[in-house]
């Protein structure tokens, strides 16, 4: 599946809080419980903070993701945030997005790093794609690439 990106724009609010509640609403209620309101405004605080590294995953021109990097002080590519509607996933976007991403930040020898929630099943592909924990939170494993 073909996909392409295009920046993201305080427009593209409630496609991203429907996309966040979709994927991260069962994790969130876990840990803290998930509040419609909260949740907003945090989004709102990330975007107004973050917009920059943000971009919309189109397959066929429809909003179906969000990739979002930046690279930090001392030079890592970190992968910000990664999250791709359920009926788009399994169908190899996200892998073919990190795989583009690590082959471009092995040539020019940038490590990437991430975190992932614990429970997030995402781990496993990561894990395939060369990632290894090298530390944790209490809700998060922080995992790098240096392949």
């Amino acid at each position: 599946m073909e996909y392409s990106f295009r920046n993201c724009t305080l427009d593209d609010f409630d496609f991203l809080f429907e996309l966040k509640k979709e994927n991260f609403k069962w994790y969130v209620d876990k840990i803290w419980g998930w509040n419609d309101d909260d949740q907003k405004q945090r989004l709102k605080q990330d975007l107004e903070e973050h917009l920059d590294y943000k971009r919309i995953i189109l397959i066929d021109n429809k909003e179906v993701g969000i990739y979002a990097v930046h690279t930090t002080e001392s030079g890592d590519l970190f992968i910000n945030e990664i999250s791709i509607l359920k009926e788009y996933q399994n169908k190899g976007i996200g892998r073919k997005i990190l795989e583009e991403q690590l082959k471009e930040n092995r040539k020019k020898g940038i490590r990437t790093i991430l975190q992932v929630f614990k429970d997030n099943r995402a781990k496993t592909l990561y894990e395939e794609l060369g990632f290894k924990v090298y530390g944790e939170t209490e809700i998060h494993y922080q995992m790098e690439n240096v392949k």
